[in-house]
């Protein structure tokens, strides 16, 4: 049997640490502050019900990936697990994940999460499994990782105005940049274990022509109208741009005068800045204005802060090593 212990360390539990966490938890701050909406259980319920959904998405791939993740040395700590206890823990989460659509009792949220869960299955499950099928893989990748949980809390809190379409349509791109980049790091695996991704297809020196001449510039673009539109809604969300942008000034000086190195290759660094600012910097920001309103609401700031862990300790790495590191939550155990 499987240590508790490894499986507790499971990459699958980290998922409320995830960026696609965190642009969730940027838009269930930014409604509950400009609709001035005070509901704490909700909120928490919602959050746990994207984390099982999130942890839904690792198993699933994980589980149709064994084979593949085990060739190419990948270690999973669900790799320890015999097939029926697999199975089971999936359906363990799935069963908790409706359990939060019975408290829920939102048929709109219910509709997008339900549809958010297909799709993911379907990403990940032959003889569909999207994830292999090019264009059509990094579509569904940007619907399920990003866009639909967005979606979903837009219309649990039945919010639709232009800011909704600016949030859905920048969460899609945000992931479009972020699977593309992904998958040019992982091109001769996947070249190698037949995995038929976008950028497999295409050929990784026009994947990244894509990339650096529409995609790196259409998602920069909608992260920095989403967050003007942010700063609109809620002026003091400008002082942490400010903060944010000058630190980047910073950076900029320091990597062209050869005293800070770049691991990351691919993601360009203009993008890195409105990118830091939707998912590491406004969410805890955000809480922490929320938490003002009423104390009670201070385990928002709680949950916000801790699941910048990662951010937090890739930066006292790149203090340490004076290199700005690429780190995915997916690559951990």
């Amino acid at each position: 049997m499987i240590k508790i212990s490894k499986l507790i360390g499971y990459r699958g539990w980290k998922a409320w640490m995830s960026y696609d966490m965190h642009i969730s938890f940027l838009a269930l701050f930014y409604i509950l502050i400009v609709d001035n909406l005070f509901r704490l259980l909700d909120s928490l319920v919602l959050i746990s019900s994207l984390c099982f959904y999130f942890m839904y998405g690792f198993l699933i791939n994980d589980f149709f990936d064994m084979p593949y993740d085990i060739a190419s040395g990948k270690k999973r700590t669900v790799h320890e697990l015999s097939r029926n206890e697999f199975i089971a823990i999936i359906l363990t989460v799935v069963l908790i994940s409706m359990l939060h659509l019975l408290y829920l009792k939102e048929i709109p949220y219910t509709m997008v999460y339900i549809a958010s869960y297909l799709l993911a299955t379907l990403y990940s499950t032959p003889p569909i499994k999207f994830k292999s099928r090019g264009f059509a893989g990094i579509v569904v990748n940007g619907l399920i990782e990003k866009t639909l949980p967005v979606l979903a809390i837009f219309a649990f809190f039945n919010h639709f105005w232009i800011d909704t379409i600016i949030f859905i349509i920048t969460s899609f791109f945000v992931q479009i940049s972020e699977i593309i980049t992904h998958q040019i790091y992982d091109y001769e695996t996947d070249s190698r274990e037949g995995c038929r991704t976008f950028v497999v297809n295409i050929g990784k020196e026009k994947a990244l022509k894509i990339f650096k001449k529409f995609i790196s510039p259409l998602s920069t673009s909608f992260m920095l109208l989403l967050c003007l539109c942010i700063i609109i809604r809620i002026p003091p969300m400008c002082i942490i741009a400010i903060v944010v942008f000058v630190a980047y000034a910073v950076i900029f000086s320091l990597i062209s005068k050869g005293k800070l190195n770049r691991e990351e290759k691919v993601f360009p660094l203009y993008m890195s800045c409105p990118h830091f600012l939707i998912n590491n910097a406004f969410p805890p920001f955000l809480a922490f204005i929320i938490s003002l309103r009423d104390p009670l609401y201070s385990i928002l700031l709680l949950i916000s802060v801790l699941s910048q862990y990662y951010m937090v300790k890739n930066f006292f790495n790149i203090i340490r090593r004076k290199v700005i590191l690429r780190g995915e939550l997916s690559d951990t155990t």
